[in-house]
C-alpha cells in the first residue's frame, strides 16, 4: 500500500490549532494597540479637543497604567474565568470606551475613559496569554502568535495616519473602536487547546516564578528606556529624521523573525540555553545602540536588539505557560513588563538628561544582565524538576 508519510510537526501544529492560533494573533496585536497608537491619540487631544502636552501625556500615562494594573489585577481570576469571553468583552469595552473619546471632549471623561479602556485592553492581553498558555506546544504558539500579533500593529500603525489625515484627528478613536469590535469576533479560538483543564493556579511565591518576574521586570526597565530613546539616539548622530522612521520600521521586520526562531527552535533547544542567548544578545545589542556613533552601527543595534529581544519575549511568555498552565504567572509578567518599561523610560530620561545617551545603553545592559546573573539560576533550578516527554506535555520529575 501507500506510505503516508507524516507532516512536519509545525505543519500539523498549524493545521490542528489554526483557531487559538488565530485569535492569539488577533489578541496579541489588539493588546498592542493603545502603546502602538499612543502618539496619534496624544496628537488627536491636543489638535481636536485642545489639550496640552501636560494633560495629553497624563492621559497616555493613565491608560498605560491602567492596563498594567488591571493585568496583574486580573491575573489572580485567569484560573476561574474562561478565557475567551473575558477577551471578547474586554475587547467590547475597548471599543465602548474609544468610541466615548471620539464623542467626549470633558477632560475628566476623557481621562476616566482612557482608564477604562487601558483596564480593558489589559483584560484582552490577559486573557490572551491565559488562553495560549494552556496549547501543550506555548512556546512554538507565543512564537506565531507574537508574530502575528507584530504584523496586524504594523498594518494598524500603517494605517492610523491615513484615515486621520482624510477624516480628521480624533477619528483615531473610531477606528480603534472598529478595530476592537472586528477583533472581538476572532478571539473565540482561546477556550481551544486546554492542556490542564484542572490545572490548580499556583501561587507567585511558587519555586520559579520569583526570579522569572525578576529577569522579565530587569530586562523590561532597560530595553523600555532604550527602545523609547532610540529616535533620540539617532538624531545625536545627525541621522535625518526619515532614516530613523525606516530603521525603527524596518527593526519591526526583523523582530518579525525573532518570533518565527522562537516557533521553530520551540522543542528543538534546551529552553535554558534559549533564554540566556536571548538575554545575552539583547544586553549586548543595547550597548552598540547606546554608543552608535555612524548609521552602521545603529541599524546594527536596533535590528539586533529587535532579533534578540522579540526572540527573547516569546520564551519568557513560553518560560510562564510551563511553570502555570492558567496564564497567571504570563499575565502578572506582562503587567510588571509595563510597569517596569515605565519606570525605565523615567529613568532613561535622566540618564540622558545628565549623563548622555551612552548611559542608557548602559542601562539597557545592566537590566540583562541583573537577569541573567539573579534570576536565570533559580529559574533553571525550578524548572530542571520538570521535563517534556516526547509528545511535548508536563512531566513532573521523581
Amino acid at each position: 500500500g501507500d506510505i503516508k508519510v507524516p507532516k512536519p510537526r509545525l505543519l500539523r501544529f498549524l493545521g490542528k490549532q489554526w483557531p487559538l492560533i488565530l485569535a492569539t494573533c488577533v489578541g496579541t496585536g489588539l493588546a498592542h494597540v493603545p502603546t502602538t497608537t499612543m502618539p496619534f491619540q496624544i496628537g488627536a487631544l491636543m489638535d481636536f479637543a485642545g489639550r496640552s502636552a501636560g494633560q495629553a501625556g497624563l492621559f497616555g500615562f493613565c491608560q498605560i497604567g491602567a492596563l498594567a494594573i488591571g493585568m496583574m489585577l486580573i491575573s489572580s481570576r485567569l484560573g476561574r474565568v474562561s478565557a475567551a469571553p473575558l477577551a471578547m468583552s474586554g475587547a467590547l469595552l475597548a471599543a465602548a470606551a474609544n468610541a466615548g473619546l471620539f464623542f467626549l471632549q470633558a477632560f475628566p471623561l476623557q481621562l476616566l475613559l482612557g482608564g477604562l479602556g487601558g483596564v480593558a485592553f489589559g483584560c484582552v492581553f490577559a486573557a490572551t496569554i491565559a488562553g495560549a498558555a494552556r496549547c501543550d506546544e506555548a512556546d512554538r504558539l507565543y512564537g506565531i502568535g507574537t508574530g502575528g500579533g507584530l504584523l496586524l500593529i504594523m498594518l494598524i500603525t500603517a494605517a492610523v495616519p491615513v484615515i486621520a489625515g482624510r477624516f480628521g484627528p480624533r477619528s483615531i478613536f473610531l477606528s480603534i473602536c472598529c478595530i476592537a469590535v472586528i477583533a472581538a469576533a476572532m478571539l473565540f479560538g482561546l477556550e481551544r487547546g486546554r492542556r490542564s483543564p484542572s490545572a490548580v493556579p499556583i501561587s507567585w511565591r511558587t519555586a520559579g516564578v520569583p526570579p522569572l518576574l525578576f529577569s522579565w521586570a530587569a530586562l523590561s526597565m532597560g530595553t523600555g528606556a532604550l527602545y523609547s530613546f532610540s529616535e533620540r539616539i539617532g538624531r545625536q548622530i545627525h541621522l535625518e529624521p526619515k532614516v530613523i522612521g525606516a530603521v525603527l520600521s524596518a527593526g519591526l521586520v526583523v523582530g518579525l523573525l525573532g518570533t518565527a526562531l522562537a516557533a521553530f527552535f520551540a522543542g528543538r533547544v534546551r529552553r535554558s540555553r534559549a533564554l540566556v542567548v536571548g538575554m545575552v544578545g539583547t544586553g549586548l545589542s543595547c550597548l552598540v545602540v547606546g554608543y552608535s556613533d555612524n548609521l552602521a552601527l545603529f541599524v546594527a543595534g536596533e535590528f539586533s536588539y529587535m532579533l534578540s529581544y522579540m526572540f527573547l519575549y516569546c520564551y519568557l511568555l513560553g518560560t510562564a505557560a510551563r511553570l502555570d498552565a492558567t496564564g497567571r504567572v504570563g499575565s502578572l509578567g506582562g503587567g510588571l513588563e509595563r510597569l517596569s518599561y515605565s519606570v525605565g523610560v523615567w529613568i532613561g530620561g535622566f540618564l540622558a538628561q545628565y549623563f548622555g545617551y551612552s548611559m542608557i545603553g548602559i542601562l539597557g545592559f545592566t537590566g540583562c544582565m541583573a537577569g541573567l546573573v539573579f534570576g536565570f539560576p533559580s529559574l533553571f533550578r525550578a524548572l530542571q524538576r520538570q521535563t517534556v516527554s516526547i509528545d511535548g506535555s508536563l512531566q513532573p520529575v521523581d
